[in-house]
């Protein structure tokens, strides 16, 4: 039961605050409990030094996304061999430090390497544009638009998660109208929102994707140094 496991495993594991963490620590400690599966392994002093998450979540409704953090290599493999199962596809997200333990028991496709950018409101360099419009997706999570002529979302941001701290920030273009700046526009308007909300508006950019890094850093996101490697695994 993820809800019995979550106050052991955040005494023992002690994330930081910090960006670099906070998705982790938003899945394994505050994901729907009836959407969260928790394996853990104790060290030699009985206490949980590695976890694995295997998550449902609104990104992909058919491949879980998979969570993981741990230092002892072989106890994280046996982890991640506890949790996955084998012909099964999962989205996983982890610091790039743990990809040579994944990658002796799972193979990654598609692996992408982010940059964790955050933003702090006296660095934040708003764009209004009265073209955006505000609601709430069906989770309740805010979300900017601008609609198309055909009332299709021509651009759209919104958040992955929420913690109390954090909001992770996702943004889609149409192709047909990349360049003109809408992006910019509704990441904007989502970012002053979570910001008035408390929150700390965490964006992450594709190593290789440089339009997306600028994006960020034109309205003031930094980049915090922490890195994230995602992709598909199959074990």
């Amino acid at each position: 039961d993820a809800s019995q496991l979550r106050p052991a495993i955040a005494a023992d594991m002690q994330w930081p605050d910090t960006p670099a963490y906070a998705k982790l620590s938003y899945f394994v400690l505050r994901h729907d409990a009836s959407k969260v599966k928790l394996f853990v392994v104790h060290n030699d002093k009985q206490r949980i030094d590695t976890v694995v998450a295997h998550c449902q979540t609104g990104m992909d409704l058919f491949r879980p996304l998979i969570m993981v953090d741990g230092d002892d290599n072989a106890r994280l493999q046996a982890a991640l061999r506890q949790a996955l199962m084998p012909g099964r596809q999962y989205l996983f997200s982890v610091s790039p430090r743990l990809r040579p333990d994944i990658e002796t028991v799972a193979t990654i496709y598609s692996p992408t390497m982010g940059h964790i950018y955050a933003l702090h409101e006296a660095d934040f360099r708003p764009t209004p544009n009265v073209l955006v419009q505000m609601s709430k997706m069906p989770n309740g999570k805010p979300r900017a638009a601008i609609r198309a002529r055909d009332d299709s979302a021509a651009a759209e941001a919104g958040v992955n998660w929420v913690s109390p701290k954090f909001a992770e920030v996702f943004v889609r273009v149409d192709e047909r109208v990349r360049g003109r700046g809408l992006g910019k526009s509704v990441v904007s308007a989502l970012s002053t929102q979570l910001l008035a909300m408390g929150r700390t508006p965490i964006y992450i950019a594709a190593e290789d994707n440089a339009a997306s890094q600028r994006l960020a850093l034109s309205l003031g996101y930094h980049d915090t140094g922490a890195r994230e490697l995602s992709g598909i695994l199959q074990m």
